[in-house]
């Protein structure tokens, strides 16, 4: 479990990140309009297709002082290949969710940003992508993180997610992300694992009826 502290620290950094933006704008005045958006994303399996999907945790008083309503976290494996990507989904204000992607919470948790964010798109959902190298490491790991956020149903990634949504009430944010030690990290366990989650991502989100938890 060591080889996943940088990880898990980065990603700490990102749920940490807006915190600040979030108390800033004022917009943590009730938690209501999140309980239905939150509820629903239980509802997203722990297995489809080939990958099956592990839980992780956050720490409780840092998703509090971010503000996050509901979390998915998971490192998902392939059954097949056994190829790994961790998923971390969140819901949440858009004040927050909206801001402190990963080109910049990672550089700030050890790992350097190699080459410019790029773009990829999974269907209809578009994604950023960047790969990032740890630093100060004799075995350095290499990370590819793609990233998107929705509202709606419409999974984008405009390079002004503040702007975009600003006037939307409730936002999910999704990354991806493949670990490896090689330097050459580029395959197709990342678009491979999107094809196989985005479906059951809409149906979980956005298409199925109101979880009970929720009523």
């Amino acid at each position: 479990m060591r080889k996943y502290a940088p990880l898990a620290s980065a990603l700490a950094l990102i749920v940490a990140a807006g915190t600040v933006h979030g108390l800033w704008t004022g917009r943590w005045s009730t938690a209501d309009p999140l309980a239905e958006p939150a509820a629903r994303l239980a509802a997203l399996p722990a297995n489809f297709g080939d990958w099956q999907g592990e839980e992780q945790t956050l720490d409780a008083k840092q998703q509090e002082r971010a503000g996050i309503a509901g979390y998915v976290l998971r490192r998902y494996q392939n059954r097949r290949g056994g190829e790994q990507v961790t998923l971390f989904l969140l819901c949440g204000l858009p004040g927050p969710v909206s801001v402190h992607t990963p080109d910049v919470c990672y550089e700030g948790s050890g790992f350097a940003r190699a080459g410019a964010v790029g773009e990829y798109r999974a269907g209809d959902a578009a994604f950023q992508v960047a790969e990032f190298r740890e630093q100060n490491t004799p075995v350095p790991a290499r990370l590819r993180v793609y990233w998107s956020w929705s509202a709606d149903g419409t999974w984008q990634a405009p390079r002004f997610p503040r702007w975009t949504f600003a006037r939307a009430t409730v936002l999910y944010k999704l990354y991806a992300v493949r670990r490896t030690l090689r330097d050459d990290i580029a395959d197709d366990t990342v678009p491979a694992f999107l094809a196989a989650l985005m479906p059951e991502l809409q149906k979980a989100l956005f298409e199925a009826t109101a979880p009970e938890a929720s009523r």
